[in-house]
């Protein structure tokens, strides 16, 4: 019996991990050695001519230039937004971070049609700059691009350090100001500091969603012929050459270098601040400002804020109801047609069929095995589940691009002689997918599950429950808000995925990033527009209902620590005016 025991668990550990190689490790794998299959075999080649053209050598620059100086754009402004939310008393904190995170919840595609649309040649900034004698501002452009990838990748560098700023202790604050530091000398010696390895890992995470970005370069730099890394994959893939696969495999590997180094930096700085992830969150003010001087501030910051991401989304909502894109709106221009056709386009409808089947399904599959995998995770960790989380994470840092184009080289024929038929068909995108988004359910699922105390599964178990009433009755009722919490995100970035889609969709399996990025490139630039409002619409919806509640407890939570430390301050300030230090 115990013999048969051993046998049936050692066949389920090797079922399980065969499946983690085939479904994670094979797709790169097979992608180098796609990288490195010639003519003559197997070698170099394919990288030596590459590095021999131009075109290689400029896009692997403009990739740099433009992840390093939008990188420079998002961790000034979102380390500047984190710390003037987390530490001074401005008021409308819940807007000003609502319009910080603007560009994280709205697809960066939409956001780059709003500016577009904002500065098209026969808008009227771009008119009135040349009625000025001004020359008018090309957004397809490089430093547009740096701009728009900037602008986008704000929310990533202030989510990082806002959280690890409002974790920094008062205690040593409050010790500096008592030694005779001001609350600007305590800030730069104590709090800056504290927060550096945060805002180091929150602009390499920029840095590498700029180098990921496809959406951008897309739309902004293909018509304008500046090749970044990812676009010129894509370019490569599609042109059907004698050794187009086998090129942009080779640019692959190349991206794939990039993206892997920037992430094992970053893990580097991640781990010097992880030593305060126990710390509990502290939402008091720390820098009480006189009322002249924070109203200054918070609608100084309000219209910033509005200027960068309101404004281009209010162009591009007036562009969709336009009849003619890029004129001044009156209301002859005035039209619903738009709407009216991209809901009468057939393509357009079973595009978002696709789109929401996609997105439900992934959810699905990824709640199921991500919640599974982060229980044993957390309840009984091994090399199994170390080796499972490691390669979901790999599949996540690598750009979308290399991903998609592992996905067509493995799934072709996953097995020799297997060839399941997948490509072209809904099937191929589910499983990218999944294997795309799996690691953040096993992140959201196992912060849930870290909050359930092990006692309670083990009263169930000492009273007879099986396992199946411990889930049903216990586990399932306290994960599922958590858990649909973290699935939202998601949820949305299925729904208006576009980088895997460009590379993986067939003509009967277009997807709602895909239509709206085939509308832009054909020069329908009002029915993007039209479309992308209705995106917009319904992923601000979702998002303000999954948040409200959450924000209601928040609420509390700050009155009660504002509360605390007006006390705290109050009391280090009579102890610094009587000298008792």
């Amino acid at each position: 019996m115990e013999t048969l025991k051993k046998g049936k668990k050692y066949a389920i550990h090797s079922l399980c991990y065969l499946l983690i190689i085939l479904v994670f490790i094979a797709p790169i794998v097979r992608l180098f050695l796609m990288s490195l299959k010639s003519e003559e075999g197997y070698s170099l080649w394919n990288y030596a001519l590459l590095l021999q053209e131009d075109r290689t050598r400029k896009a692997i620059l403009n990739t740099i230039v433009i992840a390093v100086g939008s990188t420079a754009i998002a961790a000034i402004l979102g380390s500047a937004f984190a710390f003037i939310i987390a530490y001074t008393n401005v008021r409308r904190k819940r807007l000003l971070e609502l319009l910080v995170l603007l560009p994280f919840i709205i697809p960066s595609y939409i956001i780059t049609l709003s500016w577009s649309s904002l500065f098209s040649q026969k808008g009227m900034i771009n008119q009135t700059l040349s009625a000025m004698g001004l020359g008018k501002i090309n957004v397809y452009s490089i430093a547009g691009i740096i701009l728009v990838l900037g602008f986008c990748n704000v929310p990533i560098v202030y989510m990082n350090v806002i959280h690890m700023l409002r974790k920094i202790p008062t205690d040593m604050e409050w010790a500096a100001r008592t030694c005779g530091y001001g609350i600007g000398q305590a800030m730069l010696k104590i709090n800056l500091v504290q927060a550096m390895p945060a805002i180091i890992s929150g602009s390499i995470l920029a840095f590498l969603a700029a180098v990921d970005n496809f959406a951008v370069p897309a739309f902004l730099g293909i018509s304008s012929g500046i090749p970044v890394l990812s676009t010129y994959i894509y370019e490569k893939s599609i042109s059907f050459g004698p050794n187009s696969f086998s090129l942009a495999a080779t640019l692959s590997v190349i991206l794939s270098v990039i993206a892997v180094a920037g992430t094992l930096v970053e893990g580097i700085f991640g781990k010097k601040s992880s030593g305060m992830e126990s710390i509990k969150e502290d939402y008091s003010v720390r820098i009480p400002l006189s009322s002249g001087k924070r109203k200054v501030l918070q609608y100084g910051v309000i219209l910033f804020l509005c200027i960068i991401n309101i404004v281009p989304l209010i162009s591009m909502f007036t562009s969709a109801f336009q009849k003619n894109y890029g004129v001044k709106m009156t209301l002859d221009q005035f039209t619903t047609d738009n709407f009216t056709a991209i809901f009468q386009n057939k393509g357009v409808l079973d595009a978002i069929r696709n789109s929401l089947m996609l997105a439900c399904g992934c959810c699905i599959i990824c709640i199921v095995i991500g919640t599974a995998i982060a229980y044993q995770k957390v309840r009984h960790p091994g090399r199994m589940i170390t080796l499972v989380e490691k390669s979901a994470s790999l599949t996540y840092a690598i750009p979308g691009i290399v991903l998609a184009l592992s996905m067509i080289f493995h799934w072709v024929e996953p097995l020799p002689g297997i060839r399941p038929g997948i490509y072209g068909t809904i099937s191929i995108l589910m499983i990218a997918y999944v294997t795309r988004y799996l690691i953040l359910q096993i992140k959201g699922s196992a912060t849930a599950m870290l909050s359930i105390h092990p006692a309670l599964e083990e009263a169930a178990a000492a009273s007879g429950r099986s396992v199946f009433a411990v889930w049903g009755k216990i586990l399932i009722p306290l994960l599922i808000r958590p858990v649909l919490s973290s699935t939202f995100m998601i949820f949305v970035s299925a729904l208006t995925e576009l980088t895997l889609s460009s590379m993986l969709a067939a003509a009967g399996t277009k997807t709602i990033g895909l239509m709206i990025f085939n509308f832009q490139q054909a020069g329908d630039y009002n029915l993007a527009a039209a479309m992308s409002v209705v995106i917009v619409v319904l992923v601000l919806t979702g998002y303000f209902l999954i948040n409200h509640k959450n924000s209601e407890y928040k609420k509390v939570e700050e009155r009660v620590y504002e509360s605390f430390n007006r006390k705290c301050n109050q009391k280090v300030q009579s102890n610094i005016s009587i000298g008792s230090y």
